[in-house]
């Protein structure tokens, strides 16, 4: 245990109260920069140390990289990794509370997670069934499913409500969908969610034992959930109501993804008699900086009222730029980019930042022409690659013998002679014995269903390679089964036929190798772990490179993706009216304010100094034509918080471009007051 009040040492006075405040509903208002995670970890160690049982304590966040960093830093505190703590994320708690609880629900243990492609190559399957004239395409369809699931929509809700054909055709999509997953034991991204859901619903004593386990309840990030997981979280707050909640209204940038904003704006509704703590004091950022973005967030129309003050002095000013055109801004911005290096600074700690991946592509052009490092980031996961997915596919059938989908993937993988009509006919005489397309290979390979012996002789090949597999998964060899797949089912084979260029065959199976090498480290990080377990890091985890390759450039990123990320500089480039605010958001209720909230996110990654750039002509979609700076830009300047410069002789925004700005903004907004 460790000594009392040394975890408490070094904490502000809000830091302390949140920290302190253990009993009753707490809602600790992080503002950017202001030790979130600082304050949620000290919380933690708080409560171990005056004696509450880790497995008492559930800590719940968005991504696997922040429950990572949250583990590490408790066990940092306490000196110690405390057993049965319990610090995850939302998809991962549901994954576990769906495994503990499967057979309630209809579900078998060993159940797998289905990813996008995965739902999509289910989904056609349903659509060519169903087979209507005029239907939504497959991702429309999988788009409106994700929607009604994270509001709690049953097929059958869907059904009750459909108001015309189209909607009608969706639920009963949804309905065949759900039926298809199950039989073959799997689930997907949404149902981690849904299912725990329904399961506390339903099940009165699993809800109590759940809710007398979790005494203590925190949640990260908390304006980013959405619907489902408020619900997930209330079900599993007991009577003692201990549930703090951590996270910052100005920065919920995720409702396209389904955050709603006003779970954490009705936090004191929900949960009567909450204390709220304001976090303020800023760690991360220069006065100057903070002055944009407090002049930025002000104007936001129903929020929590905060004001974030720097602990780092005023700092270097705010540099806006105009420039003529998009070229001029690309010149400009690398131009800086290489004097800043030239100068010692190291090119990790600098950033640009765009509204959209359109604008990056310009950047990447001239970053590679000047011979700039630079990494993009928010590309493809590293588990989306071809190589590591097919062989989470060989995975995931060993786990699952009834997972057709993913021995649909990789049957043929490498070739095996194996074409659709013999599938089509393997998957009758699966369906008349009621088993699994394996279970119907397996029938081949003993001569059944009057396959040709080639057919026969691939089909006991891939069944000996899930025979081997399934033996070594049961026996938790792990790394060893899965480089016994890859031996014994000739998978280079399969590398070398798709990819003849031999620079690609190696960078290819260079996946591969890394792949077997991430096992071996999870591996012998978690020796006792099932391959549940397993399946889920290969499927949950994907917000990072399992290799951990450090970043030696520059950044290139989108606004979206800097979320929770900080660096020394940062460039902010196009934030121009009908890029940031973005030209869809205009029509879109709440879109602008989204937009307003998503400019202070990148402000206030810059910890040093900010440049901000606009063009007065620019080619998004289409030809060139005239732009304009953001209002959100000229709004911060009629504030007296920003000045414009011209780049190369150019002209800067006129001081009566933005008096007329500001009147038309007075006249639909009401008065612009001071920050």
């Amino acid at each position: 245990m460790t000594e009392p009040g040394s975890v408490e040492r070094g904490l502000n006075s809000a830091q302390r109260e949140a920290v302190l405040t253990t009993e009753g509903p707490l809602l600790v208002l992080a503002g950017a920069g202001t030790g979130k995670t600082r304050v949620i970890t000290h919380r933690i160690a708080h409560l171990l140390g005056k004696g509450v049982p880790p497995e008492r304590v559930l800590a719940v966040t968005f991504t696997n990289k922040a429950a990572r960093e949250m583990r590490e830093r408790v066990s940092g505190l306490l000196g110690r990794a405390p057993k049965g703590l319990t610090i995850s994320t939302f998809h991962s708690l549901g994954a576990r509370m769906l495994r503990d609880r499967a057979a309630i629900l209809g579900y078998r243990r060993d159940f797998n997670i289905y990813d996008t492609s995965d739902q999509i190559a289910v989904m056609r399957t349903v659509l060519r069934e169903l087979a209507a004239h005029g239907a939504p395409g497959t991702r429309t369809v999988l788009g409106e499913i994700s929607l009604a699931k994270n509001a709690l929509l049953s097929p059958a809700d869907l059904e009750a409500a459909a108001s015309d054909d189209r909607e009608l055709y969706t639920a009963r999509a949804y309905e065949r969908y759900q039926e298809a997953l199950r039989s073959m034991s799997c689930v997907d991204f949404d149902d981690l969610i849904y299912v725990p859901v329904e399961l506390l619903r339903k099940e009165p004593d699993v809800r109590q034992e759940y809710r007398a386990r979790f005494r203590y309840i925190l949640v990260d990030e908390y304006q980013d959930t959405n619907g489902a997981q408020y619900e997930l979280l209330r079900l599993l707050v007991g009577p003692d109501r201990n549930v703090c909640v951590v996270g910052d209204d100005d920065q919920s940038i995720y409702a396209f993804r389904g955050a709603d904003r006003e779970k954490i704006l009705g936090f004191e509704r929900d949960f009567p008699g909450a204390r709220v703590v304001k976090l303020e004091e800023n760690y991360r950022s220069t006065g100057a900086i903070l002055d944009l973005a407090n002049a930025v967030i002000s104007q936001s129309a129903g929020r929590h009222a905060k004001s974030l003050q720097s602990r780092l002095g005023p700092g270097s000013p705010v540099r806006w730029i105009a420039v003529p055109d998009e070229t001029r801004e690309v010149e400009l911005v690398i131009r800086e980019i290489r004097r800043l290096i030239g100068e010692g600074v190291p090119p990790p700690s600098i950033a640009i930042l765009v509204r959209s991946v359109i604008l990056a592509r310009g950047f990447e052009e001239k970053l590679r022409l000047r011979k700039v490092p630079y990494t993009v980031v928010g590309g493809q996961s590293w588990f989306d690659r071809k190589e590591v997915r097919d062989l989470v596919a060989y995975w995931m059938v060993a786990a699952n013998p009834r997972d057709d989908m993913s021995l649909l993937r990789i049957v043929n993988v490498p070739r095996r002679g194996i074409g659709g009509a013999t599938l089509r006919k393997m998957d009758e005489l699966a369906r008349s014995r009621g088993g699994s397309l394996l279970d119907a290979l397996g029938l081949a390979a003993r001569g059944e269903g009057g396959f040709p012996p080639a057919v026969r002789e691939s089909a006991a090949s891939i069944t000996e390679v899930f025979r081997r597999a399934r033996e070594r998964l049961e026996a938790r060899r792990y790394p060893e089964m899965t480089r016994g797949i890859v031996e014994e089912s000739s998978y280079r084979d399969a590398v070398a036929e798709l990819y003849p260029d031999a620079a690609a065959q190696k960078d290819r199976w260079q996946e591969v190798e890394d792949l077997l090498s991430w096992v071996e480290r999870w591996h012998g990080e978690t020796p006792a772990a099932d391959f549940g377990d397993f399946l889920e890091a290969a499927a949950l985890d994907r917000d990072v490179r399992p290799d951990e390759r450090k970043r030696r450039g520059i950044t290139l990123m989108t606004l979206h993706a800097a979320k929770g990320l900080e660096f020394t500089h940062v460039f902010l480039a196009g934030v121009e009216e009908g890029i940031l605010p973005h030209r869809r958001s205009l029509d879109e209720e709440g879109g602008v304010e989204e937009e307003r909230r998503l400019l202070y996110v990148g402000v206030t990654r810059a910890r040093k100094e900010l440049m901000i750039t606009h063009a007065r002509a620019r080619a998004v979609h289409g030809p060139v034509k005239p732009r304009t700076p953001s209002r959100f830009l000229l709004e911060a300047a009629a504030l007296g918080k920003l000045e414009a410069e011209a780049y190369d002789g150019d002209q800067a925004p006129s001081e009566d471009e933005v008096a007329g700005f500001l009147e038309e903004w007075k006249s639909r907004r009401g008065k612009v007051t001071d920050s």
